[in-house]
């Protein structure tokens, strides 16, 4: 599997988010990590989120499957109910 993202679209989640777009595949090295739809008409293609644990925190990276490659749209901290979820699992 591949990562990338658009390094335009990095500076600006650094900026926003504290965090670079890259940090998103180690999200998926999280054994436990929780993969879920994040379906939204306007967005014209099927997004997703990932949860996982980074360093002892929760991160959420939302990207897009285009065949083998993962491109990440954003990678933040979790929110309080993407953290609930996770714990749930």
């Amino acid at each position: 599997m591949g990562w990338q993202f658009d390094p335009a679209k990095d500076e600006i989640n650094v900026a926003k988010h504290g965090v670079s777009l890259a940090l998103g595949a180690l999200i998926f090295l999280d054994e436990a990590h929780l993969l879920l739809p994040s379906i939204r008409p306007i967005d014209g293609e099927d997004r997703f989120k990932v949860v996982g644990m980074i360093s002892g925190k929760l991160y959420t990276a939302v990207h897009v499957c285009r065949g083998d490659v993962v491109r990440f749209i954003s990678v933040r901290r979790s929110n309080d109910g993407e953290e609930r979820l996770y714990h749930s699992a």
